[in-house]
């Protein structure tokens, strides 16, 4: 356990900023995991104001029709599909729920269009609760660093929350997200992972390429792009 503490400590000092769709209000944080499924964090971001502005409260969003919420939201990958989840998703929140959106797993995942993964990115962001998100990062990371070995990403969620603290749940997520999208990727840039060390990935890349420091401010520059994206979008 003392491994994984220092591990995220670790992380969580190179990858200080909150997760992308950290954005404010449950109802907010929601929609933004919601549009992010499938779709790059950047391209969400961008069209949050807009969103906000047509749809400020969750009862707007229901009595919405799904062809507004469409024009809203066509910019990113399979919007139709997302904005009719999104309208039922916030009239189950009007009609069960009292326009507050829910604060438990099982509430959460009785939404339209929510799942595990999403409904633990509220939980634990907007509600302060224990909860692992497990998308595609932390189930490549945590499986390449060793920490588990799992062929499925409910088994990866059971076995991660048995041995993170429940102190770190929040940081699971924030810091494996970025840690995976710009280092652990497919074919990975192991010469620029701080927690190498502590990896039991037996195929490790430790040579940097020629365009080593240009690779590394391209990362800056991206975190640094997303995080006034995160800022400005609501």
């Amino acid at each position: 356990m003392s491994d994984i503490v220092s591990t995220l400590k670790i992380l969580k000092r190179r990858f200080p900023n909150p997760g992308a769709m950290e954005l404010g209000s449950p109802y907010q944080n929601l929609v933004g995991v919601m549009l992010s499924a499938r779709t790059r964090d950047e391209q969400v971001l961008k069209l949050m104001p807009g969103f906000w502005n047509a749809f400020p409260t969750v009862e707007k969003l229901a009595k919405a029709t799904t062809t507004q919420i469409e024009s809203k939201i066509n910019t990113i990958g399979m919007y139709r599909q997302k904005a009719k989840n999104l309208k039922k998703m916030a009239i189950d929140v009007v009609s069960n729920f009292g326009g507050k959106i829910p604060s438990t797993m099982e509430d959460l995942v009785s939404l339209a269009g929510v799942g595990r993964k999403t409904a633990s990115v509220v939980l634990v962001c907007s509600f302060d609760k224990t909860a692992i998100a497990v998308d595609t990062h932390v189930f490549r990371v945590t499986n390449r660093l060793g920490w588990i070995k799992s062929k499925t990403v409910e088994d990866a969620e059971k076995k991660l929350l048995e041995m993170v603290p429940s102190k770190y749940h929040q940081t699971v997520n924030r810091v494996f997200v970025k840690l995976g999208r710009y280092i652990c990727i497919r074919s990975p840039r192991c010469w620029a992972c701080p927690v190498r060390e502590q990896c039991a990935f037996n195929k490790k890349n430790l040579v940097a390429p020629k365009n080593a420091n240009e690779i590394l401010e391209d990362m800056d520059r991206r975190e640094k792009i997303l995080e006034t994206l995160r800022e400005n979008a609501t």
